[in-house]
């Protein structure tokens, strides 16, 4: 069900961009104000629009999120005061914390707009570790930085 919410809601971020970006050369003179002008076509191409931009938002989700597995000596208990922590440095605050895992939000609106509201990132444990879920350039550059902080260097 995550997933249908999240192709629907990249559908029309993708129709109010591309709408946004129309009006903008229309008040701009770069463009006519016809609709048969801007689109060859005309109203016709709004349906191909519609189409491509529906199978674009149904793959995108599967891109955009993941998971990532991240390692962390002496395990998730141990440092969850630290992940914690190093969450706060980047903005993000606290919004559970169970025994399941700790899940954490973007803090101020602007953030949570530019994300369209998909800023949570959850940080379960695992044997090993830990796993983080969420978006794909967040988790990548936060599991990264996390693992760097928690993983003692070795000369």
């Amino acid at each position: 069900m995550k997933y249908l919410i999240r192709a629907i809601k990249y559908f029309f971020y993708f129709a109010i961009v591309t709408t946004a970006l129309v009006a903008v050369l229309v008040f701009i003179g770069a463009v006519e104000g016809n609709i048969d002008a801007i689109f060859e076509g005309g109203y016709t191409a709004l349906w191909k629009m519609a189409v491509f931009f529906a199978a674009v938002a149904a793959v995108y989700p599967s891109l955009a999120f993941i998971k990532r597995d991240i390692t962390i000596d002496g395990g998730f208990e141990a440092h969850k005061d630290e992940i914690v922590e190093y969450m706060k440095e980047r903005r993000y605050e606290l919004e559970s914390s169970t025994e399941n895992g700790l899940s954490f939000r973007i803090k101020g609106v602007a953030g949570k707009l530019a994300k369209m509201n998909e800023d949570r990132i959850t940080v379960t444990p695992t044997l090993e570790g830990a796993q983080m879920e969420g978006l794909r350039k967040d988790i990548i550059r936060l599991a990264m930085g996390l693992e760097s902080r928690l993983t003692p260097q070795k000369d």
